[in-house]
C-alpha cells in the first residue's frame, strides 16, 4: 500500500504546484487605409437658358423644349406649336479637387417662377465624373441640360429660377 500511496502523493503534489495551462488567444490582421482629398469646389460658369419660345399653336399641351448638354435645342415635337429662338445654352458647372478623383454631381429638378410655374427636368439628375490628372489645377467643366413642358395655356412672360447643383467625392 505504501508503494501505491507514494506515487499518488507525488502526483497530487505535482498537480498542486504545476502552473495552469495558458489559454492561446487567436489573432488576425486587417489592412488599414485612408483616402485624403483636397477640398472640392463647384462653381457655375454658364447659366441654363431656354432662349425665346413663341407659342404658335392655338390649342395644344405637353410640348417639350429641351436644351442638350451641348446647348442645342429641341423645340416641341415638330407639330409647329412652338417656335424657339434667342440664344439657348446649357448650364455649365466647373469642378476642381483632387487629381483623378471620382465625383458625383447631383442636379435635382426645380421650378421656374414668373406669371406661372414651369417645372424643369434635368437631363441627368445624378452623374459621376472623374476630375482627371489636372483635377486640382485645371479642373473640369460639367455641362447640364434640361427640359420644360409647355401648353397653349402657358402664361407669357419671363420665367426665372435657381438651380442648385451639388458635387461630392465618391
Amino acid at each position: 500500500m505504501k508503494r501505491l500511496l507514494a506515487p499518488l502523493g507525488a502526483v497530487t503534489l505535482l498537480a498542486l504546484t504545476s502552473t495552469p495551462a495558458v489559454a492561446v488567444s487567436p489573432s488576425s490582421q486587417a489592412n488599414a487605409r485612408a483616402q485624403i482629398y483636397k477640398p472640392l469646389t463647384i462653381s457655375k460658369t454658364q447659366d441654363l437658358n431656354f432662349g425665346t419660345i413663341v407659342l404658335a399653336g392655338s390649342s395644344f399641351s405637353n410640348e417639350t423644349v429641351t436644351i442638350s448638354t451641348t446647348g442645342s435645342v429641341t423645340c416641341g415635337g415638330g407639330s409647329g406649336n412652338l417656335s424657339c429662338g434667342g440664344t439657348p445654352t446649357a448650364a455649365v458647372f466647373h469642378l476642381a479637387g483632387s487629381n483623378n478623383a471620382n465625383v458625383t454631381v447631383n442636379s435635382p429638378a426645380f421650378n421656374l417662377g414668373g406669371p406661372g410655374t414651369l417645372s424643369v427636368t434635368p437631363s441627368s439628375v445624378t452623374q459621376t465624373v472623374n476630375l482627371g490628372t489636372a483635377g486640382q489645377t485645371a479642373g473640369i467643366d460639367v455641362p447640364l441640360g434640361a427640359s420644360i413642358t409647355l401648353a397653349s395655356s402657358t402664361a407669357d412672360g419671363v420665367y426665372t429660377g435657381t438651380w442648385t447643383v451639388t458635387a461630392d467625392y465618391q
